[in-house]
Formats: C-alpha cells, sequence, structure tokens
C-alpha cells in the first residue's frame, strides 16, 4: 500500500531523537502531515520539522491516548536505550520496564484510535548472543537467525524486550498493517555524542576531536573492550531512505536495516582519528577490555532479504559517513569550549575524552529530606511520631508521582533523620532494630532513611541543619530540603516543579543549573521564604557548608534567600507547605535570632559567590536590588503579636 495521501497523519513517537527526528524531517518536506510525540521538547534540527509537537511521556497511557488520535500510521522510535554505556546488565530492568510499557500503551492506544499501520524500531540485539561470541570472524545476520538454537536468546533484557514488541505487535497484524525494522548501528549528524548514551561512532569521534582540541596533553584514545570487536555502522540518511522504501512497501516481514560492512573497533577508532584531522600514528589507543561493557563479539547485518524485498542497498560508505558526522561534532564541541574559562575548558576537554558508564537507578535526581525532630517541648513526646506520622503521609502523597512513574526524568526522596543523642523516646528500638521514628516513617512507606545522632546544645537546629547538608552532600545528593516533623507538604510533584524552577531560572538568568534558592509557598507564614531548597552547587561553592555558624536556630532560610537574590535567583514557587508547630502554636525551643546577619555574615557569603562565579561563570554579575516597603493600616493582629 503506497502512502499517498499527504492528508494523513504521521506520528511520530521519539521524534526528537535521533532517527526520529531525521524521518520526521524527511516526512515533513515530502508535504506529508507529521506530528511528533517525545518527552523532549526539541530535536537537534534548527527548522521546523512537523506540523505539531506534543510532549509527554509515553509511559502514561492517557497521553498515548491524546497523540494517536486521528492518526493513520504511527512510527515508534521511543525508547530507553543508548551505547553499551546504557544497555549494559545493570540497567537491564529498567530498560525493560519502560520500553515494554511505552510499546504497550502506544499500541493499545493505536488499536483503539483505528490506525491503519504501526512501524516498529527494533533492534539487531534480538538475534542470539550464542551467534556473536567471537570478533575475530565476520557474523551475518539474517531474519531467521533468531530461531537459531531455540528458544530464541536476545542480547540482554533490552534485546528481549525489543523481540517481544516483535511478536506482540505480529499478533495484532490483523487489525493494521505492521513494519519491524532491525537497526543495526545507525549513526550520523544530531546523534547523541555526549551524555552517556551515544554509540561507538560518536564516542569515538569525541574522544578524537577532543584529543585535536587539548594541545596541553599527549593525544590519546580511550577504547572499550581489546578492539577486536566487529561491527557494521550504517549513515542515517541511507536509514531514512530504508524506512521510507518500507513504509511505501507491502512488506510485513521484519526486515535488517544496517551496512553489510563489518570493521574492528580498532579500524573504527583509527578512522575517526582521521576524521578529526591529526594521524593515526601520533595518537596512542588505549584500550579498556575488563572494566566497561563491550557487547557481542561481532555482529554484522545481512542484507540479502531487505534487498529483495525493498530493493535497497547504502550508498554512503562508512568513511564518508563518518567525515559528516565529524564536521557535524566539530562544531558542537567548538562552541562548548568557546566562551567559557580556561579552567572550565580543560574540564570539559578532559571530559570529553572518556565515556560514561550510566546507571538508570543512580542517575535519578535526589532530593535530601534534611529532618531534624525532637519529642522534647510538647504536651506528649507521642505527639511528636504523630506530626512525623502526618509528614511522612504527605511526602508519599506528593512524591510518588515522581518517585514511581516509568520514562523521563526520575526523582528520589532521600531523608535525613536527625536525633538528639538523648531523645531516648525516639531513639527507642523495636524488635526489627529501628528506633521509633524509623519505624513510625518506614510504616507510611518512606523507606531511604540516614539517621544521624547529633550532640549539640538544646535548641541549636541550625547546627543539626548543617550536619545534615553535610552528609548528604558527601553522599552526593543533588538538592537538599529544610522540613520538620511538624510540617506537611501540600502538593503533589513538588519535586519536578522545584526542578523545573531551577531550570527556568537558570535559561532566564543566564546562570548555571543549581544556582540559586526556591522556597516553598508557606501557607503559615504567606510570603516568608521559611523552607528554602538548595542545590548541590551551593553546597560547592562553601564548601559543604550550607549556612555560617551565626545562625542558631532563626533566619538560615532567609538568609539564603537573600544571598541569592543579588543575582536575581530566589524563587517562591507555587507549591504548599503549612507549618503546625511554630507555627499556630508556640516553638519547641527558644527562639535565638541571629545578630545583624545582613551585614558581615551575608556580605561574607556574597563575596564568596562573586568569587565563584568569576572563575567559572564570569559572564554572570549581580544585580541592582531594591527593597520597597509599603505602609499597609490593614494588618492581621495576630501576625503583628
Amino acid at each position: 500500500m503506497s502512502f499517498s495521501n499527504n492528508s494523513q497523519i504521521f506520528l511520530i513517537a521519539g521524534g526528537n531523537g535521533f532517527i526520529g527526528s531525521h524521518v520526521a524531517r524527511a516526512l515533513f518536506l515530502r508535504g506529508y502531515h507529521v506530528r511528533i510525540a517525545d518527552i523532549n521538547p526539541t530535536s537537534c534540527f534548527e527548522e521546523k520539522i512537523c506540523n505539531e509537537m506534543i510532549v509527554g511521556n509515553i509511559c502514561d497511557p492517557s497521553f498515548c491516548e491524546r497523540i494517536t488520535r486521528g492518526v493513520h500510521t504511527i512510527l515508534h522510535f521511543a525508547a530507553t536505550m543508548g551505547g553499551m554505556g546504557t544497555i549494559h546488565e545493570q540497567n537491564d530492568f529498567i530498560i525493560y520496564a519502560e520500553n515494554s510499557t511505552m510499546t504497550i500503551n502506544l499500541l493499545t492506544a493505536a488499536v483503539h484510535a483505528g490506525a491503519k499501520r504501526f512501524f516498529y524500531a527494533s533492534s539487531a540485539c534480538v538475534y542470539p548472543a550464542s551467534l556473536q561470541g567471537h570478533g575475530k570472524a565476520d557474523v551475518s545476520l539474517r531474519e531467521s537467525d533468531i530461531w537459531t538454537n531455540p528458544p530464541p536468546q536476545p542480547q540482554g533484557l533490552y534485546g528481549l524486550e525489543k523481540l517481544v514488541s516483535e511478536f506482540l505487535l505480529q499478533n495484532d497484524a490483523s487489525k493494521m498493517k505492521t513494519h519491524i525494522a532491525r537497526f543495526h548501528n545507525i549513526f550520523g549528524p544530531r546523534g547523541a555524542w555526549c551524555n552517556g548514551r551515544e554509540k561507538v561512532p560518536a564516542a569515538l569521534i569525541r574522544k578524537a576531536i577532543a584529543a585535536s582540541l587539548d594541545t596541553n596533553r599527549v593525544p590519546t584514545l580511550e577504547v572499550w573492550g581489546d578492539g577486536q570487536q566487529r561491527r557494521s555502522f550504517l549513515f542515517i540518511d541511507d536509514c531514512v531512505d530504508a524506512i521510507l522504501l518500507f513504509l511505501n512497501s507491502d512488506c510485513t516481514d521484519p526486515l535488517n536495516i544496517g551496512s553489510d560492512h563489518s570493521v574492528t573497533i580498532k579500524q573504527l577508532a583509527k578512522l575517526a582519528v582521521t576524521c578529526a584531522g591529526i594521524s593515526p600514528e601520533a595518537v596512542e589507543l588505549q584500550f579498556l577490555a575488563e572494566s566497561r561493557p563491550v557487547g557481542v563479539g561481532s555482529r554484522n547485518s545481512n542484507n540479502e532479504l531487505v534487498k529483495a524485498k525493498l530493493g535497497w542497498t547504502p550508498k554512503v560508505s562508512l568513511k564518508e559517513g563518518m567525515e559528516l558526522t565529524a564536521l557535524w561534532m566539530r562544531a558542537q564541541m567548538e562552541k562548548a569550549v568557546r566562551e567559557i574559562s580556561n579552567i572550565e575548558r580543560s574540564a570539559l576537554l578532559e571530559k570529553f575524552h572518556q565515556s560514561q558508564v550510566i546507571d538508570l537507578a543512580k542517575s535519578a535526581t535526589t532530593f535530601a529530606i534534611l529532618l531534624p525532630i525532637t519529642s522534647r517541648g510538647l504536651d506528649s513526646p507521642k505527639d511528636c511520631l504523630r506530626y512525623l506520622q502526618s509528614f511522612a503521609r504527605s511526602l508519599a502523597r506528593t512524591t510518588w508521582r515522581d518517585t514511581q512513574g516509568l520514562g523521563g526524568s526520575q526523582y528520589r526522596a532521600k531523608i535525613y533523620l536527625a536525633i538528639d543523642h538523648d531523645d531516648y523516646f525516639l531513639l527507642r528500638v523495636n524488635g526489627n532494630g529501628d528506633n521509633a521514628a524509623q519505624a513510625t516513617l518506614y510504616a507510611e512507606g518512606v523507606g531511604d532513611i540516614t539517621t544521624i545522632i547529633c550532640d549539640v546544645p538544646k535548641g541549636h537546629v541550625c547546627t543539626i541543619w548543617k550536619q545534615c547538608a553535610r552528609r548528604a552532600w558527601e553522599d552526593g545528593c543533588d538538592y537538599f530540603v529544610l522540613m520538620g516533623d511538624d510540617v506537611e507538604l501540600g502538593d503533589e510533584g513538588w519535586m519536578r516543579d522545584a526542578h523545573a524552577a531551577f531550570a527556568t531560572m537558570a535559561k532566564v538568568e543566564g546562570v548555571p543549573h543549581g544556582f540559586g534558592c526556591v522556597a516553598f509557598t508557606d501557607t503559615t507564614f504567606p510570603g516568608m521564604p521559611t523552607f528554602p531548597i538548595i542545590h548541590r552547587t551551593h553546597m560547592d561553592i562553601f564548601g559543604g557548608e550550607v549556612i555560617p555558624d551565626i545562625f542558631i536556630n532563626q533566619d538560615g532560610d532567609p538568609f539564603l534567600f537573600q544571598l541569592y537574590r543579588r543575582w536575581g535567583c530566589s524563587r517562591m514557587f507555587p507549591c504548599r507547605i503549612s507549618n503546625l508547630v511554630g507555627g499556630s502554636v508556640n516553638a519547641r525551643y527558644r527562639q535565638q535570632y541571629a545578630s545583624d546577619w545582613t551585614f558581615e555574615p551575608l556580605n561574607k557569603a556574597t563575596d564568596a559567590v562573586e568569587a565563584w562565579l568569576a572563575g567559572v561563570y564570569p559572564s554572570v554579575e549581580r544585580k541592582l536590588t531594591i527593597d520597597v516597603v509599603i505602609p499597609c493600616y490593614r494588618v492581621q493582629l495576630p501576625f503583628l503579636e
């Protein structure tokens, strides 16, 4: 069946990704109506590549129902994927869960919407790993080879999910036409190249260009494995041509889309060096054979079936494709190092020299909940646990989607529970070895807890705050939130909203992400930044100290807010929090205010931030701030009291 009707809607799931964006552009330039659905709002193309752009998570069934309305053809490129730095064994279960959820959601919505055709981006990873064990011999994989030595044994859970999804689509073949493409290492401009999800061509080109730009070191090139692994690589333009031919055909058999010319990774590394303008003899290849994931030994695409069915063969040679990719990547890398300090430039080039191993479980953005608690100062010590239970319930209620959702950004809440060393009521241990506070949190589903036993003068809450913040900083947490057992969180999604507030602030003010302070909307003290959120950037600037020693139990939160106002980087975001003790009832300790903190302590902190910015972001300057005091005669007397 020919797709000759230009009014038909083509939905491209994952259309802002590498292959998806190139296919979207090709269809759009041919006059077709293209609807992109992606969790990322933009592609790497500067020009328009679609008629509609819908941002959302394909792991959400309701989103899939929305994007499939009225569509004729669906092309499913959305996936959690990458090179061996991502699809290694440690990430298997996360990848399987997210990718299978996306496919089931999209396929279900497609059937309900009455879509006529479904194109699925499968992978060469569906082929048995047992056929690909040795790098010295070329292994040409035919489409039928998945049934060699049954049952099928794909490469990892990534490959298994792709194969299961193929079976799922073929089971629904009577409801709509299906096309399944098994891609073999597609590469080219606008693909991932520096975030740990890049494939080997981009990784080697990046390292080679970094060697050409970094004149302060002997040229070296990191290569994962012993260099004898064999792969074939297909340039993106050839890939797009094959997809368009596939869509315009009556073929419903799974087809390889790849190059049938394999090379060793060592040969590819030398080609990358040449494309970067360096003589291969001048570069030392450093092989990491044991410490990095390397995948199967040998894999190549057998193209006999795709040639017979579509009349397609690749046109762009590996050398030409690598040169075009290197040209685009050099422009990206030169742009990245152009307007930064020498220290930053050296650090960034050092990063470009190495490839990352991504741990998807640990890549979640972690919010450290700094939670000093005490059973003292209440009518009954049990009230503390009652307040703590209410806090835990509000935390679980307002973070469940961020911490449990599939796809997109992942978040994690880690509790730093601070208890006085002589608070024997809270330190009572149950049969499981948990103290009373831990047991209360566990009972409400809050499980990631680090307990810190504190020995500080009574009422010195800020000292406890500092100890918790330093521990969380040392543990690598991203954000730091001061809370208490007597607070309740009001709005679901506050973690992703806080993260977004920092991202918006960075974009608007031209500062690094994490620079600044974002505060909750406190319904107990309206207009006061009493519960600040800071990023680890702040902790890095001050060497792990969240606030100066001058603070005892008051004024630490407005200090942070006032500090970053000097750069226009203090915000209150519309996520609510309420405070019972110290709010509507008396505080549990004698309130002690820091004397004159708005003068020397604030000035010293300002100087420290300015010095840090001068070294890493010299273009960021302080703003002129003016405090406007408006006399108001309509006041609430309880607040004045």
